[in-house]
């Protein structure tokens, strides 16, 4: 795994400004405390704090032990760290004391015994110290630091001062501890996160992101520095997350967007990735997460729901809402034209009875696959059940183009199909309805189809009927009409 910049040694300074100006600020015989502090956030952790701060107090104020206090959730203090092991670890309750130093107030204690902080601790705690001087630290929680002596009465108003004058450099340190130690335990949770996690600007270039966008995608780390964002969506989806994150410019509002993901391999996963912009830093967060084989089940049921199982064509529900959809449209438009075509194949019982269910499937994919051989890509191919199927014949612009269908369909089925070793005929009978704007809706011309196939139905080698409303039914023989 690839450390990222914090792990490797950066350093978080959130004030480096205002961090010289109170080092020129201090006296002189403070100044050489200031050259220490300066190194100190470089370090791994509060030790490496605590002890070059050590060195630097030591080297203008004499103390016997040092501690820091720092606030807990439960409003009590905590000794994180200190020079003493007997104060490692100690628990304070603040009182009037405490309270007066986190306002910014030092603190001189004469004598421990008088304060009821010092008073609370146990004798082991308050062994060999006698006069105590507690001094505020700015960090990231409520901080205190405290330096004893063995010796009563021991710290004065210049101790006072020079240490009240040293804590602003000593708060810069932990606030910048606790913000560097904040940053490296963001990135590692970044890091563990089984989402995909990712930091962009508002152009789309990565900042920053986790290994599994890597381990999803298989794209090499430098891939996802060198291209934006939206060079590994799918090109129909680019348009959905560009739109996304202006949204997220302009209101500021968090939004979920869904959209296919370009693998090393050249295949596409489904993301539902979370996105969120923070204004100030000109920056997008995003959450992803594979949800491909959600999206897939989806996918997989909505085309369950319009397409046969057996054939693979649309079924009932799919050809009546495209129906519905072409008769609305020759309402609008006059010169708009379409026909249903009602089939039936003849003797399709005889196929399963004879020679098993099987074969009979077999051949209603046969015939499927010939049907849709012979329409265009705009005409629609249903099968409503059993051996009944249905076509929806777009834009017809004459009644040959019609027939034409019907001769296709007929020279077809007319060659025998090699079913399972089995040699098995078929012919079918069609009904065809012509749009018009007698038909009051769609299903009443979709009756008039079907009424038509069981008519050409009753009379052997009849091509088709055709039904045009307010006209004579027509009948076709080997592509001639019959009045």
């Amino acid at each position: 795994m690839v450390k990222n910049k914090t792990e490797q040694g950066s350093k978080t300074d959130p004030d480096p400004k205002g961090k010289r100006q109170r080092k020129r600020s201090l006296p002189p015989h403070s100044r050489v405390i200031a050259e220490r502090f300066e190194g100190i956030t470089g370090g791994p952790g509060k030790k490496h704090l605590f002890a070059n701060l050590i060195k630097g107090l030591h080297t203008v104020l004499e103390f016997d032990d040092a501690f820091i206090l720092q606030m807990q959730d439960d409003q009590r203090m905590l000794s994180i760290v200190s020079t003493s092991e007997r104060l490692q670890g100690t628990s304070w309750e603040p009182g009037t004391v405490f309270k007066r130093v986190l306002s910014g107030r030092p603190v001189a204690a004469f004598d421990i015994n008088q304060v009821s902080e010092w008073g609370c601790q146990p004798e082991e705690v308050r062994r060999n110290i006698c006069s105590a001087l507690h001094v505020n630290l700015h960090g990231g929680r409520l901080a205190i630091l405290v330096i004893t002596h063995s010796q009563p009465g021991f710290f004065g108003p210049d101790h006072v001062r020079q240490l009240h004058s040293l804590a602003p450099l000593a708060s810069q340190a932990l606030l910048s501890l606790d913000l560097q130690r904040a940053v490296i335990q963001r990135d590692r949770f970044f890091q563990l996160s089984m989402d995909l996690m990712g930091i962009v600007d508002y152009t789309g270039n990565f900042k920053q992101f986790n290994d599994s966008w890597k381990i999803l995608l298989g794209h090499k780390a430098e891939e996802f520095y060198r291209n934006q964002l939206f060079s590994f969506v799918h090109q129909d989806d680019v348009r959905m997350f560009i739109d996304a994150i202006r949204h997220l410019i302009k209101t500021g509002e968090q939004c979920l967007v869904e959209g296919r993901f370009r693998r090393q391999n050249g295949s596409y996963c489904w993301l539902s990735c979370s996105l969120a912009a923070y204004l100030d830093e000109k920056l997008c967060y995003i959450v992803a997460r594979d949800v491909t084989d959600r999206v897939l089940v989806e996918q997989q049921l909505a085309y369950d729901a319009r397409h046969d199982p057996l054939t693979g064509l649309y079924n009932r529900v799919e050809f009546m809402e495209r129906l519905d959809i072409a008769f609305a449209r020759s309402v609008r438009e006059a010169h708009y034209t379409f026909a249903i075509f009602y089939m039936d194949l003849n003797g399709f019982k005889a196929v399963n009875d004879t020679l098993g269910h099987d074969v009979g499937d077999a051949l209603l994919k046969e015939v499927s696959l010939c049907l849709l051989d012979v329409v265009r890509e705009v005409d629609i191919v249903a099968r409503f059940g059993g051996d009944e199927f249905t076509i929806l014949l777009d834009g017809v612009g004459s009644r040959g183009q019609m027939v034409m269908v019907v001769d296709r369909i007929h020279e077809k089925l007319r060659r025998p199909f090699i079913l399972q070793e089995k040699e098995v005929t078929t012919s079918v009978s069609i009904g065809i309805a012509l749009s018009s704007p007698a038909y009051m809706n769609a299903e009443h011309m979709l009756r008039d189809a079907d009424s038509a196939m069981y008519k050409a139905k009753t009379v052997k080698d009849l091509p088709y009927i055709l039904i045009e409303k307010n006209k004579t039914c027509r009948t076709g023989r080997q592509g001639k009409d019959k009045h």
